[in-house]
């Protein structure tokens, strides 16, 4: 069942919203005296640990803006006698969440869960595509990227890395993320375009945010605490953009210090899953198909390499989708990108998105 894989929220934490209904403290579904009914539910909060409930003490007084979505707090994953029990808890819980059609959101965890994060989608039907807003890359042997990685089989096909910064990334991994060619955003650049970000999230299953990557100013309570990163309404940007895009479903947030009391870093994490549901309530859900009439198709040849880049754009959001045919079948798929994609392509020029995609599927 479920419920095994959860312990009830604590009735302090709770009880105090139950007839503050325009709060969001009233509006969830709680796991508080009896495991809540799903039927109804779209989108569900877990903690990755008891450090969650400093999480629902600012999440819980914030208001309600999302209508008749119907969310449920399922509690905190129970302790588990070691990280591999751990690790199948976490991939088992939300594996089955997902299987449900729910989405899903875990909070107050730590980096070691990417990994249960990402088993969790090993009967995913396509390949999968993640997203890690994360200062630093670690690929070295026995950590949670490297054992995504090496896992056989493996259904990932890419991981974007999102506001990095130079200093905590090893040349043998900047040499690895070239050679599987994963895409690298570093900080600066994020900071001058974060409008750019959009679409690399649209074409994501699953977002993974390392609250690390927030500079020590807006998030004191950081196990790096370091002096440069994202700015706190850059971080809610990146998770609104999250919670739009069409066919992500779940979310991690992680890196607080374990036991942190200082209010203000919980306080940020809840602002930026209000936002991750917020964008979730405004989704547009339009991405592209071969026969939809609800899109303009742009075709343009590259005068240097012969490639043919296709361009999708919805007419109703006017977001733009490139075409990725397949190097060995007829087959294809669409990745998110922007104007400035198309911009590229129009001055002869390849764009590093389409050829990364291109190359990973060689």
């Amino acid at each position: 069942m479920l419920d095994a894989f959860f312990t009830p929220i604590d009735e302090a934490i709770w009880a105090p919203y139950k007839e503050r209904k325009e709060l969001v403290g009233g509006k969830l579904l709680v796991n508080g005296k009896s495991f809540p009914k799903l039927k109804k539910a779209k989108l569900v909060v877990i903690g990755g640990g008891t450090d969650a409930d400093f999480f629902r003490r600012a999440f819980y007084k914030l208001s309600w803006r999302f209508g008749d979505l119907v969310m449920a707090d399922l509690g905190n994953l129970v302790e588990a006698a070691d990280e591999k029990q751990r690790q199948f808890a976490l991939s088992e819980a939300v594996g089955e969440l997902l299987e449900m059609g729910l989405k899903v959101v875990v909070v107050g965890g730590q980096s070691s869960q990417i990994y249960g994060h990402y088993k969790a989608y090993r009967q995913h039907e396509t390949p999968v595509e993640i997203v890690q807003v994360t200062p630093g890359i670690d690929m070295e042997e026995g950590t949670p990227l490297r054992s995504i990685l090496v896992e056989k089989p493996s259904n990932l096909f890419n991981i974007d890395f999102l506001g990095t910064q130079s200093y905590y990334i090893t040349e043998s991994t900047a040499a690895l993320l070239e050679k599987m060619y994963f895409e690298n955003h570093r900080l600066g650049e994020v900071r001058d375009a974060i409008e750019e970000t959009e679409p690399i999230l649209r074409s994501a299953h699953m977002l993974q945010f390392d609250m690390n990557a927030i500079r020590r100013c807006d998030a004191p309570g950081t196990e790096l605490a370091s002096p440069n990163g994202l700015y706190a309404e850059e971080a809610a940007r990146i998770a609104r953009y999250a919670g739009i895009s069409n066919q992500l479903s779940t979310a991690l947030f992680y890196g607080l210090k374990s036991g942190e009391t200082d209010s203000s870093s919980w306080d940020l994490m809840a602002q930026m899953v209000w936002y991750f549901v917020d964008g979730c309530t405004s989704r547009y859900n339009d991405h592209p198909t071969h026969d939809s009439t609800d899109f303009l198709i742009y075709r343009n040849r590259l005068s240097s390499t012969g490639h043919e880049i296709v361009f999708y754009k919805s007419r109703k959001s006017n977001r733009w989708w490139m075409e990725i045919p397949h190097p060995y079948d007829q087959r294809t798929f669409f990745i998110g990108c922007s104007y400035r994609d198309y911009e590229e392509v129009c001055a002869d020029e390849m764009p590093d998105r389409w050829w990364r995609a291109y190359q990973r599927l060689m």
